[in-house]
């Protein structure tokens, strides 16, 4: 099927299932539901760029093998304990540029510094990790990637993106229109101030014609 984008987060989903023929997708958002392991639900979606598996309980990484072009990877607020846990993204170190793990056990269980240097050894193409910068030269270059560019700016989420979009036009749409208001104000006020200053010359004429 042709789908680029699925977003299914908060939705109760106990197994990543039934995925198997969305093999053109790019962007997966699984966020808040009740997955506890990847499995091999994703093995046909071998395109997919973003993947957003915040929330759930999930405690192993594994079954990400096979997606050779995931550039974000977003696991805060799971059950991941151990560096060994996250051992298997060695299969996707060519790619991934982005990845959250905030809110895990593993943060208080090795400590920041030893994490990041554990992670950074394990992907040596990452630039961000829990949402900070930690390699400042690739940045630039990074950021040219739009997919990447999305999830830099907070690590938000598919439907997150969307509903800044859609305010973004309806918090633009009034101060647009107050804007045209205020030129009609203002060129009715002219029109007004254009009126009274011809009657008060007429009335002038008139006045000089009846001393006349």
């Amino acid at each position: 099927m042709g789908l680029h984008a699925l977003n299914l987060s908060k939705n109760k989903i106990s197994a990543i299932e039934g995925l198997r023929e969305l093999t053109r997708l790019r962007v997966l958002d699984l966020s808040y539901n009740r997955i506890s392991r990847i499995g091999q639900g994703l093995s046909n979606c071998t395109l997919i760029k973003e993947l957003y598996l915040a929330g759930n309980k999930i405690s192993n990484v594994e079954g990400l093998h096979r997606l050779l072009k995931l550039i974000v990877l977003d696991l805060s607020f799971n059950k991941i304990a151990t560096t060994k846990a996250i051992g298997q993204l060695v299969a996707n170190y060519n790619s991934l540029v982005a990845l959250n793990i905030l809110g895990n056990p593993i943060q208080s269980n090795v400590g920041e510094d030893q994490l990041r240097k554990t992670v950074s050894s394990l992907l040596p193409k990452l630039v961000y990790l829990n949402k900070q910068l930690i390699k400042p030269k690739r940045a630039k270059e990074v950021l040219k990637d739009s997919v990447a560019r999305a999830a830099f700016s907070g690590g938000d989420s598919l439907h997150h993106r969307r509903k800044r979009t859609s305010t973004k036009r309806v918090v633009g749409s009034p101060s647009h229109s107050v804007h045209h208001r205020g030129h009609n104000r203002d060129d009715k006020e002219k029109g007004k101030g254009r009126g009274s200053k011809g009657r008060s010359q007429h009335q002038m004429k008139k006045t000089s014609t009846a001393d006349t």
